[in-house]
C-alpha cells in the first residue's frame, strides 16, 4: 500500500504499530512477574556473598566485593556435607522406588479393563491430599516403636509414600496419551506384553517419566515438615539442619542464605539437565484422564 498525503501512515503501517502496542502490553506485566519472582533468589545469592556488616548496611549495598565466607562457614560446621549426602539418598532412593511401583501401576491402570479402575485412580490420589501434619504424631510414635526412627530408610519409606499417588496419577495421564493401536500393532508382530510395555510405552513416555521424576525430587527435597519430626540428628536432611545457622548464632543471615543457595543446587541442576524433557513431558497428555 501506498502513504497517505502528509506523511501518514498506511493501513498496514498503522497495524502493525497496533501489533507492536499489544504485544508490549503483554509483555509488560510478564517481565514483571518474572521480576517479582526472582528477586528472592536474587536477594538470597547476594546476601550469601556479602560481609556480615554489608547485609545490614542502609542504604544496601548494590556494588560490593563478593566473599565465600557464608558457604566456608556452612560446609564446615555441624556437618553440613553429611546431611547433604542425607538429603541426596532419601530423595534419590525414594523417587527411584516410587517411580519402580508407580508406573507399572499406572499403566495397568490406563491399558486393563479392570472393575472400577477410574475410582481406583482417585482413590490412590486422595492419599496425596492428606496433610502430613494430620498423622505425623501417630507417625512418630510408629516409628519409634518399630525402631525406624532417625534412619534414612524410616526416612525414605515416607516419601515413597508421599511420592507414590503423585506417580500413579501423572504417569497415568501420560499412558492414555499413547494411542493403543501402537501397542496393538507392536502385539501382532509377536511382541509380548511386557515388551510393548518395555519397547514401545516407555519409550514414547520419556519425557513425561523425566518430568515425574523430577517434580517427585523437587517435592521431596524441599520436604521439612515430616523430615523434622521422623529425625534426630543422624539421619537429618538439608531444609532441617539450616534451621541451626538461625538458633546457634542469633540469624545469620550469611550463613542462612548460603544454606539456602545450597539447597537450591541440585533442583536446579536437574531442571537444566532435563528442561527439554520437561518441556515436552508437561505438555504430552498429563491433563488427560
Amino acid at each position: 500500500m501506498v502513504r497517505l498525503y502528509g506523511g501518514e501512515l498506511t493501513t498496514l503501517d498503522s497495524r502493525k504499530v497496533s501489533i507492536k502496542i499489544r504485544s508490549s502490553m503483554i509483555y509488560i506485566p510478564l517481565v514483571i512477574y518474572v521480576i517479582f519472582c526472582l528477586y528472592p533468589l536474587y536477594f538470597t545469592i547476594n546476601t550469601s556473598l556479602q560481609e556480615h556488616a554489608e547485609i545490614f548496611s542502609i542504604p544496601p549495598k548494590v556494588i560490593f566485593k563478593p566473599t565465600l565466607k557464608s558457604y566456608v562457614k556452612v560446609l564446615t560446621m555441624y556437618g553440613f556435607t553429611d546431611f547433604m549426602i542425607n538429603s541426596l539418598v532419601a530423595v534419590t532412593s525414594s523417587v527411584a522406588l516410587a517411580m519402580t511401583l508407580g508406573v507399572p501401576c499406572a499403566y495397568v491402570l490406563s491399558r486393563y479393563d479392570i472393575p472400577r479402575k477410574r475410582d481406583i485412580a482417585y482413590n490412590i490420589l486422595t492419599f496425596r491430599f492428606l496433610p502430613p501434619i494430620a498423622i505425623a504424631i501417630p507417625l512418630y510414635l510408629y516409628y519409634i516403636k518399630i525402631k525406624m526412627y532417625d534412619t534414612v530408610a524410616g526416612l525414605s519409606l515416607i516419601y515413597v509414600v508421599m511420592n507414590l499417588p503423585f506417580t500413579v496419577w501423572l504417569t497415568r495421564g501420560f499412558f492414555l496419551a499413547i494411542p493403543k493401536e501402537l501397542e496393538e500393532a507392536a502385539e501382532l508382530d509377536g511382541c509380548s506384553k511386557l515388551g510393548v510395555f518395555l519397547r514401545i510405552t516407555l519409550p514414547l513416555s520419556l519425557y513425561g517419566l523425566a518430568s515425574t521424576a523430577l517434580l517427585c525430587f523437587i517435592l521431596t527435597w524441599n520436604e521439612f515438615l515430616l523430615a523434622l519430626i521422623l529425625t534426630g540428628m543422624s539421619a537429618r536432611t538439608l531444609p532441617v539442619q539450616s534451621l541451626k545457622f538461625a538458633e546457634a548464632m542469633g540469624l545469620d543471615w550469611g550463613a542462612l542464605c548460603a544454606a539456602a543457595t545450597i539447597i537450591l543446587l541440585p533442583p536446579m541442576a536437574m531442571g537444566i539437565f532435563l528442561r527439554k524433557y520437561i518441556i515436552r513431558g508437561l505438555t504430552f497428555g498429563a491433563v488427560k484422564g
